[in-house]
């Protein structure tokens, strides 16, 4: 695997990480990044589910609560 293509960000510093022996530190630093990123995207989807399903809610308890909506809202 080349690594400019996998890495093109650090394709400028490529040849200061060889002479370091960082490769491996790239490497998991990359890994480490992108399995933050997912956490925090798995967390954003799971925070937007919760919120439509209280607003569901909060909308049931409306049509209760309100005789004439009650009437207009077929049931199912």
């Amino acid at each position: 695997m080349d690594f400019k293509r996998a890495y093109p960000e650090f394709a400028p510093v490529e040849e200061h990480i060889q002479r370091a022996r960082a490769q491996r530190s790239v490497y998991l630093a990359h890994f480490i990044a992108s399995f933050i990123a997912g956490i925090g995207s798995g967390l954003k989807k799971l925070a937007e589910s919760f919120s439509d399903g209280l607003a569901a809610e909060r909308d049931r308890r409306a049509i209760e609560a309100d005789a004439f909506l009650r009437r207009s809202v077929p049931r199912y």
